[in-house]
């Protein structure tokens, strides 16, 4: 391994301990990102459906009592039924959007990877540190880890 360079912070270009400790940083910052990205979209995706499901629902099972009462209630000029059913469009219409989102962006397929590659990470450190790996297969193995989260 080089040396490092005189009046030059930090280690040297191509330190391969600088380089897993960096990437395994970005790893793990685009892990907490997607994972509270994922959970909010999940949220989204089970909430929505339900309140879909509740406003579509409620018309149904009140029959026209709870949509004159509801219409009294909230003063409404047109039927209640057909704002429960507007809202639950709207609450499905999010649900489903959601959904796409978490399917078209890849998010769990990404973030499994992310998280193997961190594994990973973590074990050519071990290795690298205990000396079970020469630097040629650490390197090697980095470059392979790096591949493939070329998403982040």
């Amino acid at each position: 391994m080089s040396q490092y360079l005189p009046g030059q912070p930090g280690p040297p270009p191509g330190d391969l301990s600088y380089l897993i400790q960096g990437t395994r940083g970005q790893v793990g910052t685009y892990l907490l990102k997607a994972r509270a990205r994922q959970r909010r979209l999940l949220t989204l995706a089970v909430v929505a459906g339900a309140l879909a499901t509740l406003f579509a629902g409620a018309p149904a099972v009140g029959g026209q009592a709870l949509s004159d009462q509801l219409a009294a209630t909230f003063g409404l000029s047109s039927p209640a039924w057909q704002l429960l059913c507007t809202f639950a469009a709207l609450c499905s219409l999010a649900a489903a959007v959601s959904t796409q989102l978490l399917k078209s962006q890849n998010l769990e397929e990404h973030v499994s990877k992310a998280e193997s590659v961190r594994a990973r990470l973590e074990i050519l450190d071990v290795g690298r540190v205990t000396g079970t790996l020469t630097p040629e297969q650490v390197a090697a193995e980095y470059t392979a880890c790096v591949a493939l989260v070329s998403f982040i």
